[in-house]
């Protein structure tokens, strides 16, 4: 079973850029409604893609690194890359059938569940 996985600027290069799995890096606020509202969607996003796909979040008001690295100037933003290339930004919250759509979009059909 997989799971969202917090990144900081520490674990960053590690689990992000060294990844051989795609990841969709989510920066979002330590807490609020943003957070209460997208954390069900990344966490059924994780569940469904499985091992295929690594879900991962930047708290961006305790890793400004990575944040103004990525440019990050409103939450959530949602980076997808592969293989550490930068794929699609995505801005804002959305369902997870959606944001699956948009990821198979961007990285290949061939991360989509069985």
């Amino acid at each position: 079973m997989s799971y969202v996985v917090p990144v900081t600027d520490a674990t960053y290069r590690a689990r992000v850029v060294d990844s051989q799995t795609p990841v969709l890096l989510v920066f979002l606020p330590d807490s609020g409604d943003v957070r209460r509202a997208f954390s069900p969607v990344l966490a059924e996003v994780a569940q469904r893609l499985g091992d295929s796909l690594l879900v991962a979040t930047v708290d961006v008001a305790t890793n400004p690194v990575t944040t103004q690295g990525w440019g990050v100037t409103q939450t959530p933003t949602s980076v997808l890359l592969n293989l550490g290339i930068m794929q699609r930004v995505l801005l804002g919250v959305r369902p997870a059938d959606r944001l699956i759509e948009e990821i198979e979009q961007a990285v290949g059909p061939n991360i989509a569940t069985p």
